[in-house]
């Protein structure tokens, strides 16, 4: 495959990941945020900025996932051939960033709380702890089946 043709290829793939994972977020977030933080403001005129701001964040954040997984198998076009080892790491990177955000965020900056209604690892919410790598595999494949059929 000839340089420009791979380059457009990757393009494609970042734009499709970037989008689904948008949009799985946006979806992730809403279901959850409303039951399962205290001390947000949710009137749809703040809260739809903040899902939107944080889905682009998550989004970003399972580009680099992507990325990470491409310099451990040294190919950046893994996704056309998800080995089972290439899905566990994807995910399990998945859960190590949000581990790091929620426990930051969460436990030592208090930029948030968890309800009662949250289930808790070590004092990380469970959805949020998922959130990432779930979500970015939904990304991935969708991107694959798209891109691949």
């Amino acid at each position: 495959m000839e340089a420009g043709r791979k380059t457009a290829q990757l393009g494609t793939y970042f734009i499709l990941i970037f989008a689904f994972s948008f949009l799985f977020n946006y979806v992730w977030e809403s279901l959850h945020a409303v039951y399962l933080y205290e001390g947000h403001n949710f009137y749809a005129r703040k809260y739809i900025p903040m899902v939107s701001y944080v889905s682009a964040v998550d989004s970003a954040l399972i580009l680099v996932i992507y990325c990470i997984v491409s310099c451990l198998w040294r190919n950046i076009f893994w996704i056309r051939k998800m080995s089972g080892k290439q899905v566990f790491t994807a995910f399990m990177a998945g859960v190590l960033i949000a581990a790091i955000i929620e426990f930051r965020q969460a436990l030592v900056l208090n930029v948030w709380s968890y309800t009662p209604l949250m289930p808790t690892i070590g004092g990380i919410g469970i959805s949020p702890l998922f959130q990432l790598g779930t979500t970015g595999l939904l990304a991935f494949w969708l991107t694959r089946r798209l891109t691949h059929p």
